[in-house]
C-alpha cells in the first residue's frame, strides 16, 4: 500500500540519520587529526631528546628497524631502548594515521554535500501520504503519522546497524591477516639474531606484513568504535569497545617482549587473538539488536494497519 510514497520516505529518513551521522563523524575526524598531530609532535620530540639518530633511520623493515635501535642481545635488554623503539613504531604509525585521516575527512565533507536538504523533502512526503490514506481524525492522522516516523526511524537503525557489521568485517579481516601473518613468523628473535643487520634487512618478512595490517587493524577498529558508538546512542545497548583504542600500544610492546625475551611470536599474538574475540562479542551484539528492531517494525506495521482499517 502507497509504496511509492513508502520507499521515498525510507530512503529520506535514511539520509537524514546517515547526514547527521557524517557530522559527528566528520567532528571526531577533525579532532582525532589535531590529537595525531599533536602526539605525532611529542613523540617526534621525546625521540629527539634521547636519541636524534633515531628519526633518521630508514628501515627497510621491522626487522631491521628492530637491529638499528635495539642493537645486539646484550645490548637489547635495556629498558631505554626498548621505549625507544616503541615511541619510533608509534611515531611511524602516527604518520600514517595522518594521512589516513585526511582522506576520511575529504571523503566525509564530500558525502555530506551530496545529500543536503533531505528534511524538508522527508517532511513533505510524509504529509503528502497522509493526504494519500484519507485519514479525516486530525487525530488519528497524527497518530500514524508518529508511528511512521518511528517505523522509518527503526528502519534507518538497520541500515545503521548494517553498516557497523560491514565496518566491523572490515576490521575483523584486517585482524585476522594480522594473526596469519603472526603465526607464519614463529621463530622471527630466533632466525635473525644470527644474521647481520645488513642481511636481516634484505626481505620482507610476515612481521613487517603483520606490523602494517596491525596499523591497519587499529584505525578500521576506531572506525568500527566510531559506528558502535552510534549504535549505542540510538538502541541504548551496551557493546564494550573500550580495548579498541589500545590495540596498537599493546601489539607494539608484544612485539618488543617477544624479540627481547621470547625469541619468538608469543605475547604479540595473544593481544591480536584476544582484539579478535572481542571484536566477535561486538558483532554479535550488533545481529541481536539488528532482529529487534526488525521485530520492532512489525509491530508497529501491524498497529498501523489497525488503525487504518477501523479509521
Amino acid at each position: 500500500m502507497h509504496c511509492e510514497y513508502n520507499e521515498k520516505i525510507s530512503y529520506m529518513k535514511e539520509c537524514i540519520q546517515k547526514k547527521n551521522k557524517l557530522k559527528g563523524l566528520l567532528k571526531q575526524t577533525e579532532q582525532d587529526m589535531i590529537r595525531e598531530k599533536l602526539l605525532l609532535n611529542k613523540l617526534a620530540s621525546d625521540i629527539e631528546k634521547q636519541n636524534q639518530d633515531v628519526l633518521k633511520i630508514e628501515s627497510t623493515n621491522t626487522t631491521s628497524l628492530f637491529y638499528a635501535i635495539l642493537g645486539d642481545k646484550e645490548e637489547d635488554q635495556t629498558k631505554e631502548r626498548q621505549e625507544l623503539l616503541k615511541a619510533r613504531l608509534r611515531y611511524d604509525q602516527c604518520i600514517h594515521n595522518v594521512e589516513y585521516l585526511a582522506e576520511e575527512s575529504k571523503r566525509l565533507v564530500d558525502e555530506i554535500a551530496e545529500i543536503d536538504g533531505c528534511e524538508a523533502d522527508y517532511e513533505e512526503l510524509i504529509n503528502k501520504k497522509l493526504e494519500k490514506i484519507h485519514i479525516e481524525a486530525k487525530e488519528t492522522g497524527e497518530e500514524i503519522k508518529k508511528l511512521i516516523k518511528r517505523k522509518e526511524g527503526m528502519k534507518a537503525n538497520i541500515k545503521e546497524i548494517d553498516e557497523a557489521i560491514a565496518s566491523g568485517e572490515e576490521a575483523l579481516n584486517s585482524v585476522e591477516n594480522t594473526i596469519y601473518k603472526l603465526e607464519r613468523a614463529e621463530g622471527w628473535g630466533t632466525d635473525v639474531k644470527g644474521r647481520t643487520m645488513r642481511s636481516a634487512s634484505e626481505n620482507i618478512s610476515p612481521v613487517d606484513e603483520a606490523r602494517n595490517y596491525a596499523e591497519e587493524s587499529q584505525r578500521m577498529l576506531s572506525r568500527f568504535k566510531k559506528e558502535i558508538s552510534d549504535i549505542i546512542m540510538i538502541t541504548g545497548s551496551e557493546i564494550s569497545v573500550t580495548s579498541f583504542d589500545t590495540f596498537a600500544d599493546y601489539f607494539f610492546d608484544g612485539l618488543i617482549y617477544d624479540w627481547v625475551v621470547l625469541s619468538d611470536i608469543g605475547k604479540s599474538l595473544d593481544t591480536v587473538k584476544n582484539i579478535k574475540n572481542q571484536t566477535d562479542k561486538a558483532m554479535s551484539k550488533l545481529y541481536e539488536e539488528k532482529v529487534t528492531e526488525e521485530f520492532m517494525i512489525n509491530q508497529i506495521e501491524e498497529q498501523i494497519n489497525r488503525i487504518i482499517e477501523n479509521a
